[in-house]
């Protein structure tokens, strides 16, 4: 009986670690929100802070348990297609416009250590007219807890569709791109 569970034990561990290797997760982030909004806007590249300096690779979330977090994109393009699909379903004309939106994404830290996760993620959105002069920037910081065990994906687009619709709530925001 004890062989049985010390290798079932061992088969468990191995499970677990492998999760924390080097494969990229696919993610294909889908829109969720039931906010509305019109205007319209081009969506330009987002630039991925955490990555600048090869601290990080372009690709990865940083988190604070063992091992990496890799997808199949880099952060500042799944982001960017995120904001892209996010903006068309609540009614934002996308690809269009003397508006474009870009930012920065300051933070995206998982940080999984303990009994539950906390998710932050800081995003400096801007938008500029058509000279590239800014008429909008704001910071966005979303931070939220979930459970230990809850969906990955799941958790990853809430956290990213809550960022979006911070910027979608922002008056000052809509006013730019009208």
């Amino acid at each position: 009986m004890l062989r049985i569970f010390c290798g079932a034990l061992i088969a468990l561990t191995a499970i677990a670690i492998s999760g924390c290797g080097t494969n990229k997760l696919p993610l294909n982030y889908a829109p969720t929100s039931v906010l509305t909004a019109s205007g319209e806007t081009k969506v330009d590249p987002f630039e991925y802070a955490p990555a600048r300096g090869g601290k990080i690779k372009s690709n990865q979330i940083r988190n604070t348990a063992m091992g990496n977090v890799y997808f199949e994109q880099d952060i500042g393009v799944l982001f960017k297609d995120a904001v892209f699909k996010e903006l068309r379903f609540v009614g934002v004309k996308v690809g269009v416009g003397t508006a474009t939106l870009s930012g920065e994404i300051e933070e995206f830290l998982i940080d999984d250590l303990g009994y539950s996760v906390d998710w932050t993620l800081r995003v400096n959105y801007q938008v500029k007219d058509a000279s590239g002069t800014v008429v909008y920037q704001a910071v966005k910081n979303i931070e939220r807890n979930t459970n230990k065990f809850a969906n990955i994906f799941g958790a990853l687009n809430e956290t990213i569709k809550l960022s979006i619709e911070e910027l979608i709530k922002d008056p000052k925001f809509l006013k730019t791109i009208e």
